[in-house]
Formats: C-alpha cells, structure tokens, sequence
C-alpha cells in the first residue's frame, strides 16, 4: 500500500488554530481530507457482490436506521456505485439465466449436445466479457487515482433511491450516532483497551481549604483545548452523542418523526444538558481522531466524565480502524488494458468458475430485479412494531467503512503509528485532568498516582481504577500466539 502524502502536522504557528478548534467542536472532522478509501470502496462494490448487496440492503435501502459514521468516505457516493453494480450483476444474470434455460431444454428435450456445448461456451464468453469490462471498462477504470472524482458517480436509479441518499449524506455532517447492539462505537474500528478512573473532587489540596465547584461541561472544554494543541498527524476533535437505538421511539429530542430516520445532529445546548445529567440511553463522549496513511488508519479517543456529589469519573476508551482489504485496492495495479497474460489468466479463472456461476443465475436473476428485495415486507413488519408493539431499534447496523476494512494492519509503522497516538494523547489528557484539578483546589495526589499508572503501565489494578482488555498476557514467560488460516476460495462473484 503506498505511503501517500505526507501527513499534516500541528506546528507552534498552528497552535492557536488548535486551542481555537478546541473550544469550537462543532465541526465535521475532514479525516485527512483523503479521497483513496472512497475510491477502494467504491471498487469493492464491482468486486465484491455480497458487500454491494449489503450496502443496498443494510444502508440504503433502509428509511428508519441511523447510519453508522464512515471515517473518509463518500457514504452517498459509495452508494451510488453499489447500485450500477448491482445493475450490471443483474443484467450478466439475466443473459446466464436463458443460457441455462436453452442448455436444459436443448439436452432434455432436444436431445442436442452440440447445441448444449455452444450455450455453455455462450455462458462462458459472456461471464469472461463481463470480468474483462468490470476490470477494464470505464466504472472501475474511472476510480484510478488519476482519474477519480467523485462528481462524476452515476445518478440515482429513482427519485425515491436519490431522496435516500440524501438523508445519508446528511449524516457525515452530524454529531449523533445511534446504535444498535452491544458497541456504541460502530463505524470507529475496534475498541482497543479501555480504562477508566475515579477520584474524589471534595477533598482540596490546601490545608484548611475547600475545593471550588465547576462545571464538567467546562471539563470537557479544558481537555478539548489541551489535547488540540498536540502535534499528531491530522488531529480532529469532536463531541458525540452515542443514543441506544432501542430507547428511541418515544424520544422526540433525536427521533422527531417515529416513522422516519433519528436525527443527524442535535444543538450543543442538548449536547451540554446530557454531559451535566447523564442519561442510560444517550451518552456524550469527546471524540480525538488522527487519521493517517491516506485516510485508511484512524485511530481515536472517546473520552466521558460524569460528575457526581463527591467524585469525578472517567472512561477511556481507544479504537482502532484498519487499513480496507488489499482485495479492494486492485484499481491502483489496473493497467489501461490488459497484458495477453492477464487475457490467459482470465480465461482460465472463468472456465473454472463459469458452471457455478451458470447454476445460480436464475435465482440471482429473480432477485436483482427488487435489489431492495424484501423492504416492503420489513417496512411492513417495522410499521407494526413501531404503532403497535411501540419496540423498534433504530440503531445502524452495519458501518460502510468497518465492513471493508482489514481486520489487523498491513504495516508495522502503521500498528506503531496508533499506539503513538493513543498514549500520547491519554497522557495529555491525564495532565489536562490534574491541571483542571490543582486549579479548582483539588487534592491530586491520588489522580496523580492512577496517572503515572496507566502511562507507565497501561494496566489499572488499584481501587477506583479499571481497565479491559481482550489480549493481556502477564509474567515473565507468558505468551499470546494467534493462528490464522487463510484458505483460497473460489470467486463465485
């Protein structure tokens, strides 16, 4: 994968802009402004046919789910793409289906095997065109690097399909992710080792004095400011509200119409509201993301305290998104046309798999007319458990991004990359907590101590701290070995 362009960097004549964007978090992270997981996206869609028919399905095809944050993609734009490869898969399947057809009733009926072996041959000649322009033609070679743009996707099928994908756009732009399950976190990557700590806020630092109050929404500012002035590659701050799709229906602040979609965005005032009185159902986090190599590793931050009557609580956790499948990044080795190796090597893949794909064209055929198939049936069964019932989970149920993405690194430097990331900024974070600390006249001692814990550590064992993880091992002889088994499958695309 290549490196691309070198990574932006806050510098000390950056760093007002920085506490600047720590006090306004309303704006939308850019994530590197990087257009390359976009385009693998895009191409994963003429690649890979069940993860087209899953954005369809599960994305777009949906009008009451939220949707899951996409880390430097063009969610609407992928879209489009997942829709005219669908088109295309359909319109292959259909002429594969009376290839069949004629087979079947040239062997059964006619008693012809010459005129069965030229519709086979047929079916093969038209499964080798159709891999040969879905790798050279236009769709797929308009996604290179050079030639990209994102204007230039296909139209919409339909107006309804357009006013989807509108709504969809909208939420790239939006501060609320609603979920559905058991990780708040969809679209963000994989939850790394989380921490968390609590500390007495009433015991003061001075002899014969008392602790000021303060409010945590000015917590949530004060560690905003400091982490914003750290110079990491792309650093972005912002703050999220995380709402359990489940607890939706009769909450008019995210979900205003129970038939339509949850809301995008909601106001900061809300946003400050839900820090100050937390809530089961709707919980705020500071979001610090810094995104690299081209926008395919993000590694992020969320950060959440709650204030009680005596102490101050704090949870941390880290998540990581890996870089998308190699698979997917075939459009940057993609010569302008093919070499008479790669016309032999193509060949040969089809013959193999053209009986398979000849098999299963006419059920494919059937359902490529509706690629929404079954919306009316499940629009149907949701209206009932909206009005009736009143149980409904709005939440996302898959991440356009995550569901393309690797499940480890591709490079060394990119794993040391993030872990970089995440120690430095809990290190900020956890001098920002003793500095807010020390000037409401609070005794750190004890923060103090958590602190030099985690960084030296990274493991809390000690009263008031915890930490998860999924991979500890611990002593001088232990060990963590992982086997994984990679078995080449046939391409039944």
């Amino acid at each position: 994968m290549p490196a691309g362009p070198a990574p932006e960097t806050l510098t000390a004549a950056t760093a007002p802009l920085a506490t600047e964007a720590g006090r306004d978090r309303t704006a939308v992270p850019t994530w590197g402004k990087g257009r390359d997981v976009t385009r693998y996206i895009c191409a994963a869609a003429y690649l890979d046919r069940e993860y087209a028919r899953s954005l369809i399905r599960q994305v777009a095809a949906e009008p009451r789910l939220g949707v899951a944050p996409a880390p430097a993609c063009d969610v609407p734009v992928a879209l489009r793409h997942a829709y005219l490869a669908n088109t295309r898969r359909h319109g292959r399947d259909l002429v594969l289906t009376v290839l069949l057809l004629l087979a079947l009733v040239f062997t059964l009926w006619v008693g012809d095997g010459g005129l069965t072996l030229l519709s086979l041959f047929l079916a093969w000649v038209t499964l080798f065109s159709f891999e040969l322009s879905t790798r050279y033609g236009r769709h797929l070679q308009s996604l290179r690097p050079d030639r990209f743009d994102p204007a230039d996707a296909p139209a919409p099928l339909n107006d309804d399909i357009a006013t989807r994908l509108r709504q969809i756009g909208a939420y790239a732009g939006g501060n609320v992710t609603a979920y559905s399950g058991y990780s708040p976190f969809i679209g963000y990557g994989f939850p790394r080792d989380s921490w968390s700590l609590t500390f007495d806020v009433t015991t003061s630092g001075r002899p014969e004095g008392r602790p000021r109050e303060f409010d945590v929404a000015d917590l949530y500012t004060h560690i905003a400011e400091r982490v914003a002035t750290l110079a990491l590659p792309c650093l972005e701050i912002e703050e999220r509200v995380f709402v359990d799709g489940g607890s939706l229906l009769d909450d008019r602040r995210f979900l205003p119409d129970p038939l339509g979609r949850p809301v995008a965005r909601i106001p900061s005032a809300l946003l400050d509201s839900l820090k100050r009185t937390p809530e089961e159902g709707a919980r705020p986090y500071l979001a610090v993301h810094s995104t690299g190599w081209g926008g395919e590793a993000v590694t992020s931050l969320f950060l959440r305290f709650v204030r009680s009557d005596s102490h101050l609580f704090v949870e941390a956790v880290p998540t990581v998104l890996y870089p998308l499948r190699d698979r997917y990044r075939v459009i940057d080795t993609l010569m302008p046309s093919p070499s008479f190796r790669e016309v032999c090597t193509l060949l040969s893949e089809t013959l193999v798999s053209t009986v398979f794909v000849l098999l299963a064209a006419p059920a494919r055929a059937v359902s490529g007319f509706a690629p929404d198939y079954g919306l009316s049936r499940r629009l149907r069964r949701q209206h009932k458990l909206i009005t009736r019932l009143r149980r409904f989970d709005y939440g996302a149920r898959q991440s356009v991004r995550r569901q393309a993405a690797a499940t480890e690194h591709s490079r060394y430097f990119q794993k040391a990359d993030s872990g970089m990331v995440v120690k430095t900024v809990e290190k900020r974070v956890l001098d920002a907590l003793v500095e807010f600390a020390e000037e409401h006249g609070i005794d750190v001692g004890e923060l103090v101590q958590r602190q030099q814990m985690i960084i030296n550590n990274g493991i809390i064992a000690a009263g008031g701290g915890r930490v998860e993880s999924s991979a500890v091992a611990s002593g001088e002889r232990s060990r963590v070995s992982t086997v994984l088994g990679k078995i080449p499958l046939l391409n039944l695309d």
